[in-house]
């Protein structure tokens, strides 16, 4: 794990920080979204230029109906900037988004570009490109820290055909399927290569499977008022 000024967190103290950053400090939401995934990009782009020939193009980028999956479209909109080749994979009716949620606005946003948004159909099968022998590298964006029960279709499904797929595995946050606060397997978790987590490392990281499944991890700063992690 990269040496973070912030010790390993529980995410209700992280989910806690937010909403103080929100509420008392006047950070929209949105924003630390955007900090969030032009971070993780930024490490994406770094990852390629040192191994090319491993985090192969295009960048297949899957997303949950959550904020992670926000969190995915920032990300694909950075790369897709910075002249990657980028698709981007729905795991849920997006007719189901708050229409003025932080994680709607960027998939709005990420609309109006060129990136490919495959939007699936139900039952929301995992996608064919990531099927065993695929090309490509993988960003998980399925499902952030507040999964608290094992797995369900078809989300499982797809963390299952994730993991076979062959392909190098990046998750944003933490691995999908993984107990942010105990390192817990839900169900099945992303076996990830590398791990970009926001605003502080979890402590499931360190703990049970965390170290497996979460491979090396970097934390980028979202932007979060300094005040707001010192005090705890």
């Amino acid at each position: 794990m990269e040496r973070s000024p912030i010790p390993p967190q529980l995410p209700e103290t992280i989910r806690r920080w937010d909403r103080r950053a929100i509420e008392e400090f006047g950070v929209p939401g949105v924003v630390l979204m955007e900090n969030a995934g032009a971070g993780a990009a930024r490490i994406l782009l770094e990852l390629r230029e040192a191994e090319p020939g491993r985090y192969a193009t295009p960048w297949r980028i899957l997303c949950g109906p959550g904020n992670n999956g926000g969190d995915g479209y920032v990300v694909a909109r950075h790369l897709h900037n910075a002249g990657e080749d980028v698709e981007v994979y729905l795991a849920f009716d997006p007719d189901t988004l708050r229409p003025d949620g932080d994680n709607t606005i960027n998939l709005r946003i990420l609309e109006k570009t060129g990136v490919k948004i495959d939007r699936g159909r139900p039952p929301w099968d995992p996608p064919r490109p990531v099927a065993p022998g695929a090309i490509g590298s993988i960003v998980d964006a399925l499902l952030g820290t507040g999964l608290s029960r094992p797995l369900r279709d078809p989300i499982l499904a797809w963390v299952r055909a994730l993991n076979a797929s062959g392909c190098p595995v990046v998750s944003l946050d933490l691995p999908s399927g993984l107990d942010a606060a105990t390192g817990d397997v839900l169900g099945d978790a992303v076996r990830a290569v590398h791990t970009i987590t926001f605003a502080a490392p979890k402590r499931g990281f360190v703990l049970g499977e965390g170290p497996a499944r979460a491979g090396r991890v970097h934390v980028v700063d979202i932007g979060m008022p300094r005040e707001i992690w010192e005090e705890g």
